[in-house]
């Protein structure tokens, strides 16, 4: 049986990954949180990786508090640009095929058209140069690898936007949304079971038949901040009043960042669903806890 190490495990998508786990599968997982697993410290990485015999490696952990990246810096880059190359190499000696989650923030050029794998990067803020770095070395470093950019994660638990509106509108707050942002909201739930699928496929074939590379995974759809928020709202009527707002002056984040599924589709051929199919699945969730 294969072993998987999944970093981060304790972050939103960690904890999706190991609700999503396959019952039926023939993996063994190893969920280690940050506490358990450093992925700044590569001599711990190389341990764990000979103590378990890691075939696979879903790197989830990075430094995410977009704000406090213009601060701490250093320790933005340690964690998103040095520890992804620290597991890049290491998934290279001991032949690992390596799963590195990435941002639209890598973007900041409005191109007006959705962005594709190969487009230049041009990052806006001090997250997003930390991402674009970890990717380079995880391209330059690993030899089986997937950099799987996504946008907007949201879920039923945790720290999000989903779980943040729902707090406000309980709380029967006034809100003002930002509506010149235009992304694709993700259900963080489909990219797990959809990196699942991948990692099924590649165990049945080989790394060799599904290219090496970047792929964009987000829900289907378009929307702005506000769209995402009054979809969400629509769950609480008359509880709260929604405005929209322009987000000048804020930390610069990209405008229009839709990432373009072309390619992820074609090389894994995995059904995405649209993003308010998803969050009407999110918000039943939700109301069943």
């Amino acid at each position: 049986m294969s072993v998987i190490l999944i970093t981060g495990a304790q972050g939103q998508l960690g904890i999706a990954l190991q609700a999503t786990f396959p019952a039926h599968s023939l993996f063994v997982p190893l969920f280690y949180s940050k506490s358990m697993l450093d992925i700044t410290d590569a001599d711990q990485i190389e341990s764990c990786i000979k103590a378990h015999g890691v075939k696979y490696i879903i790197n989830c952990a990075a430094y995410t508090n977009v704000r406090l990246a213009e601060q701490e810096v250093a320790t933005c880059f340690q964690v998103n640009r040095i520890g992804a190359g620290y597991l890049a190499a290491l998934a290279a000696k001991y032949h690992i095929v390596l799963f590195h989650l990435s941002t639209d923030y890598v973007f900041g050029t409005n191109t007006g058209r959705p962005l594709e794998p190969n487009d230049p990067t041009d990052p806006l803020n001090q997250y997003g140069r930390s991402k674009r770095d970890g990717e380079a070395l995880v391209a330059a470093r690993a030899t089986h690898f997937y950099i799987i950019r996504t946008a907007w994660l949201y879920g039923e638990k945790g720290h999000n936007f989903f779980t943040k509106m729902v707090a406000l509108a309980q709380k029967g707050s006034a809100i003002q949304m930002v509506d010149d942002q235009i992304s694709s909201p993700t259900y963080v739930y489909d990219l797990a079971t959809a990196i699942w699928q991948i990692i099924e496929k590649i165990a049945k074939n080989s790394p060799a038949y599904y290219p090496s590379g970047i792929y964009h995974y987000t829900n289907e759809g378009v929307a702005s901040w506000y769209d995402f928020a009054y979809a969400i709202l629509t769950a609480f009527p008359n509880s709260c009043s929604l405005t929209p707002r322009s987000s000048f002056m804020e930390l610069q984040r990209p405008y229009y960042s839709v990432l373009s599924k072309s390619s992820f589709r074609q090389v894994f051929q995995i059904n995405i669903p649209h993003w308010q199919h998803s969050l009407s699945r999110c918000l039943k969730r939700w109301q069943s806890q």
